[in-house]
């Protein structure tokens, strides 16, 4: 069984994973955008599909804390 994560262990993976998440989105999209053909726009969804599952995680994050 996994140690419990103290209050701020998870506050700075939740601060880190929100840009890394928009980061690698957008990253995604720039480089998969020119082979699509839709240039920045590729990249711009990728950042807001990032923003997206970052949102899911402070969500899904907040449920397992709720039930603790």
């Amino acid at each position: 069984m996994a140690k419990p994560r103290s209050g701020w262990a998870e506050a700075v993976s939740l601060g880190v994973m929100f840009p890394a998440l928009v980061a690698g989105g957008y990253l995604l999209g720039k480089w998969i955008g020119p082979w699509l053909g839709m240039g920045e726009a590729a990249a711009i969804a990728g950042a807001v599909l990032g923003a997206v599952g970052a949102f899911l995680q402070l969500f899904h994050w907040a449920a397992r804390k709720d039930v603790e």
